[in-house]
């Protein structure tokens, strides 16, 4: 499992259900978002450089509607966090922990792993990403995707049609005139929906 391919990705997923380092119900979901996300990618493609938020906007564009927005988030941060988990166990198997967590006495769920060490007085915490506000669509609840960088912004087009953008945190307002233009280029003239 030393190379971060699909297939290593898949059999990173078993070895921790089988070794108990991950819950089996969370391994599934890990493996069912990644079988369903991933689905382009070959077993020996090299997902070093997958960005999610993009994967996850392109197979919602193959698959209009097969997964609620609701289920893409969740599908989202299922495949980053499976990601980071084999990260970690890529750079160090021996020590590596898994995501378990066990009851306390007072039945709330508690991390088994160690915790990390208190920042320093000097350091400012990183500000929490912001997630757009929740819009519906054809009555469903519909919310946008963020990274520390982007932000994944639905746009319902259509009844039918749900369109979807990637765009920089920082967007500029000479880049947003740039994609408009850019997306009035696509448009076809005396066609109706």
């Amino acid at each position: 499992m030393d190379t971060p391919s699909k297939s290593n990705l898949l059999k990173f997923i078993d070895y921790a259900i089988i070794k108990g380092l991950v819950n089996p119900n969370t391994g599934a979901g890990w493996k069912a978002a990644c079988n369903k996300i991933l689905e382009e990618y070959g077993a020996d493609d090299d997902l070093s450089s997958v960005d999610v938020p993009s994967e996850v906007l392109r197979f919602n564009n193959r698959h209009p509607n097969l997964l609620s927005p609701d289920s893409l988030n969740q599908y989202q941060k299922r495949i980053q966090l499976v990601m980071s988990e084999f990260a970690k166990y890529r750079s160090s198997p021996t020590t590596y922990k898994g995501v378990l967590t066990r009851p306390t006495s007072n039945g709330k769920a508690q991390d088994k792993r160690k915790p990390e060490p208190a920042k320093t007085v000097h350091e400012a915490p990183a500000p929490p990403p912001s997630t757009p506000e929740p819009q519906t669509h054809g009555g469903r609840h519909v919310t946008g995707a963020a990274t520390e960088t982007s932000l994944m912004m639905p746009f319902p087009l259509r009844p039918t049609f749900l369109a979807q953008i990637i765009i920089p945190r920082d967007l500029t307002k000479d880049e947003a005139a740039r994609l408009c233009t850019f997306i009035q280029a696509l448009a076809q003239d005396g066609q109706t929906p």
